[in-house]
């Protein structure tokens, strides 16, 4: 199976794929030039922000580009939605590497989490308490040992969920497809994150959204 139906033990076997990766690869000079090169995704990530025609996301996404250029690198699936993971009982396999490189190492993470939703007929389908667990695990078995703090792991994550949000206000605007059902849905919770990051970033609220005793 893959992860568009997703349960914990299915995420907790493809979580332990992509971090079992990106341990092997953190900071990799090795791969670095291989596959889909880090100037390639700022490339792109840079021409998204040509057609988000919104004053609110474009001052946002702009500290976002700052953020994803200061962020350690590793091996990552820049498309790994959910999918592209492949699930059986004992292991997960990520497939569809056209977009693999050495980059901005939450570039997977967010983007495996951050389509999903809790209704049973939802094409990705997470419950927030998965999505909630998938957060913290990862930073448990990963990014705690490369010395990130939970706070600074928190607000890197909610740029790049700016960043996937984006994605169909880029499309609908690109393309002349404003009335399109994704840009419709798309745009609001862009909105949305844009705003939760500029009252986090005022210290109106914490980065830290969900209750941990990490730090």
């Amino acid at each position: 199976e893959d992860l568009r139906h997703c349960n914990r033990a299915k995420l907790t076997l493809a979580l332990n794929a992509l971090i079992s990766l990106q341990r092997n690869t953190w900071n990799s000079e090795t791969f670095a030039n291989k596959g889909y090169s880090f100037e390639q995704a700022l490339w792109s990530c840079q021409n998204r922000s040509r057609y988000l025609k919104d004053s609110l996301l474009e001052e946002v996404y702009e500290t976002f580009l700052k953020v994803y250029q200061s962020v350690p690198r590793t091996l990552c699936h820049d498309d790994l939605l959910p999918f592209n993971v492949i699930v059986s009982a004992h292991r997960a396999v990520l497939i569809d590497w056209e977009y693999g490189g050495i980059l901005p190492y939450p570039a997977s993470f967010a983007r495996l989490i951050a389509h999903g939703e809790d209704t049973k007929d939802a094409f990705f389908y997470m419950t927030q308490e998965d999505r909630a667990f998938a957060i913290g695990y990862y930073y448990e078995h990963l990014l705690r040992e490369k010395g990130i703090s939970y706070s600074d792991w928190r607000r890197t994550l909610e740029y790049f969920l700016l960043y996937e949000y984006c994605e169909w206000v880029f499309v609908g605007n690109k393309y002349g497809s404003t009335d399109g059902e994704y840009y419709k849905k798309y745009l609001p919770m862009a909105r949305r994150q844009a705003e939760q990051i500029k009252r986090m970033e005022a210290g109106l609220v914490p980065f830290q959204i969900e209750k941990d005793d990490r730090e």
